[in-house]
């Protein structure tokens, strides 16, 4: 089975901070990927982006995959937390070796808090629905944790795990790796 996610976000709008802090919304990551889908596992790898275009918004790029897994709006909560909101175009590709093969587009709107838990420590959360259209799932919730250990001012070590429903399926995508900040 090969499963591959591309979320595609762009730029935000609303007169309010996006960054706090140390927050950094600049960055490149990449790493590994595990995916549980339909009771089984997949592995994969997992690439993302993040461009701050000016102090009030920003926009990402996302690639997920695993085989056997947004235009930005941010609100300073203080100098340490932000409160992010985001709207995403979401392609799913499904894909089991002679068997079937599907693909699905859509949207996903998303919210939550980023912040500074400590000097070095980021951790972010947010719940999300994803919406594939009609006969490919229909619209589903889901949910995102995630943190980043700064080594220094531009790596940093990242890992995230994510909750979300494909029509009845469960899927749960875990993943670690390594962040450029800059």
């Amino acid at each position: 089975m090969k499963r591959s996610i591309i979320a595609l976000a762009l730029a935000a709008a609303l007169p309010l901070s996006a960054q706090a802090g140390e927050i950094k919304y600049n960055y490149v990551e990449a790493g590994y990927n595990n995916a549980d889908f339909l009771g089984d596992n997949g592995t994969g790898f997992y690439g993302e982006g993040s461009f701050a275009f000016n102090e009030k918004f920003y926009g990402t790029v996302s690639y997920r995959s695993a085989t056997n897994d947004d235009l930005g709006i941010d609100i300073s909560l203080d100098d340490k937390v932000d409160f992010i909101a985001e709207v995403g175009y979401v392609n799913v590709g499904l894909d089991i070796e002679d068997i079937a093969s599907d693909n699905a587009d859509g949207y996903r709107v998303a919210a939550g808090f980023r912040g500074m838990l400590a000097p070095k420590f980021e951790a972010s959360i947010k719940g999300y629905y994803t919406d594939l259209g009609g006969e490919n799932g229909g619209g589903e919730f889901g949910a995102r944790v995630g943190g980043v250990f700064h080594i220094n001012q531009t790596w940093g070590i990242v890992g995230s795990f994510d909750t979300t429903k494909l029509g009845d399926e469960n899927i749960n995508t875990w993943g670690l790796g390594v962040r450029a900040s800059f």
